[in-house]
């Protein structure tokens, strides 16, 4: 079903996570970075958690296929005003990218698609990986 918007409020191209990975992997893609992973990629969807209390969880989600991680966080807010933050990486490809995803569909990036020296690669795969064991907050915790 979908809502009529009200007069002047803005139109909704991005409304969860997965296309806000779409929409910044088509940026990607328009900007001719190679090796981008292409439209019928199957992701993997994971809900990751914050390690730092286990009372107050902050989620948020990771896609994986293959070598590539994408991370996406997202604060709450109205859904108009939603902005998705975003890391695309590819361990094997040693490939970075930073950047947000607005409500509206555009994208804004943090720094431009890069490649990480090997070292950096290694740390950043440390850090996806812990994070992808996380587990969820106890049941009766705040916010679940």
């Amino acid at each position: 079903m979908e809502r009529k918007m009200k007069p002047g409020q803005p139109s909704l191209k991005v409304r969860n996570a997965a296309q806000a990975v779409d929409t910044a992997l088509s940026h990607l893609h328009k900007n001719h970075v190679q090796n981008t992973p292409g439209a019928d990629t199957k992701w993997q969807e994971k809900t990751i958690y914050s390690p730092e209390n286990p009372d107050y969880a902050i989620t948020g989600k990771m896609f994986t296929s293959d070598d590539w991680w994408i991370e996406i966080f997202q604060g709450v807010v109205p859904l108009s005003n939603t902005v998705y933050k975003i890391t695309v990486f590819n361990a094997k490809l040693n490939y970075y990218w930073k950047g947000s995803v607005k409500a509206d569909g555009s994208v804004t990036e943090a720094g431009a698609f890069r490649l990480l020296s090997e070292e950096e690669s290694r740390s950043m795969s440390e850090e996806f990986l812990k994070k992808s064991q996380v587990p969820p907050p106890r049941p009766g915790s705040y916010g679940h």
